[in-house]
């Protein structure tokens, strides 16, 4: 899968990402709780599993951005999406976002996420419900059923 859009200022490419990938620790650190290094490579190796993926939004060879996901026959839930502080706002979460869609049509997605960026979620279609986290917080589970 490699797909390019463009806006304004940059051509972006989505495409797979490999869990080898050097600049991938970079972008995955901010969708981790307590991101330690020695946490954010545990988290990257669990995407070895076949039913795991990562897609990632380029702008030339810079990834800016990834959403990783696992994948039953009928449910594909999202684990992180993360992208880098300087390309936020600019439209790339919902290409990353738009692309899963397309590619799971018919299945139903899930995320949990954090009050933070449930609004992200709302305004993609996705039905939220929150919930209290295992630390007392609030936290959200979204689901969409395309």
């Amino acid at each position: 899968m490699s797909l390019l859009f463009m806006n304004a200022e940059n051509k972006i490419t989505i495409k797979s990402v490999s869990i080898d990938d050097a600049r991938l620790p970079a972008v995955i650190h901010d969708a981790i709780g307590n991101p330690s290094p020695d946490k954010v490579l545990e988290v990257i190796g669990s995407y070895k599993n076949s039913d795991h993926s990562i897609t990632g939004a380029f702008i030339g060879n810079i990834l800016v951005g990834i959403l990783g996901l696992y994948k039953t026959s009928e449910v594909i839930t999202i684990r992180h999406i993360s992208v880098l502080q300087d390309f936020q706002k600019q439209g790339i979460g919902t290409l990353l976002l738009e692309e899963v869609k397309k590619q799971y049509k018919g299945c139903k997605i899930v995320a949990e996420t954090d009050t933070e960026s449930v609004d992200f979620y709302a305004k993609s279609g996705f039905t939220c419900h929150e919930f209290k986290g295992p630390y007392g917080n609030l936290r959200y589970e979204c689901e969409l059923n395309l």
